[in-house]
């Protein structure tokens, strides 16, 4: 029996109600533990346990990576999972957000690539403002943007233009 009390926390208050559910899993906590023993050389990446793994936990455990991971590193994970080539557009933004801040340049045809054919905003925005700030990558973001812009919607091309007109 529910009260009239808890259906106004449900209908009424910010927020989830005390008597919410509160689900658990651990695939993230198994996925923090494998990059972390990559991390700490104590496994190699064809050692990693990744069968079954959803778009979600590859995001955690690239998003568990240090931003400056080294190119060592990048090259080592691109050989064994093969993210560059990776048609999971999610993954691949995580990976080409990564090349661009370790400057692994095995993904920059990728980069364009990607940048030109998909125009989602979500990844279009991010990864323009992070190849700005990398060195000469303006002139870069310009050149790719030159051949993107007439594919993307408008509101994608206001936002990029913010970028590279600086």
């Amino acid at each position: 029996v529910v009260s009239m009390d808890e259906v106004n926390e449900w209908i009424r208050k910010a927020g989830l109600p005390a008597s919410a559910p509160s689900p658990a899993s651990d695939a993230f906590t198994k996925v923090e533990a494998q990059a972390k023993n990559y991390l700490d050389g104590k496994t190699k990446p064809a050692d990693i346990q990744t069968k079954g793994w959803t778009t979600q936990e590859w995001l955690h455990f690239l998003k568990t990576m240090p931003e400056t991971v080294g190119t060592a590193k990048m090259a080592e994970l691109d050989k064994t999972f093969n993210f560059t080539k990776i048609g999971n557009s999610e993954i691949a933004f995580q990976w080409l957000l990564m090349s661009i801040k370790n400057n692994y340049a095995p993904a920059d045809a990728r980069l364009e690539e990607f940048l030109v054919k998909i125009g989602r905003r979500k990844f279009v925005r991010p990864l323009f403002n992070e190849l700005a700030k990398a060195p000469n990558g303006m002139k870069r973001a310009k050149e790719i943007y030159q051949k993107a812009r007439p594919g993307y919607h408008p509101i994608t091309q206001s936002a990029v233009d913010a970028i590279v007109k600086k």
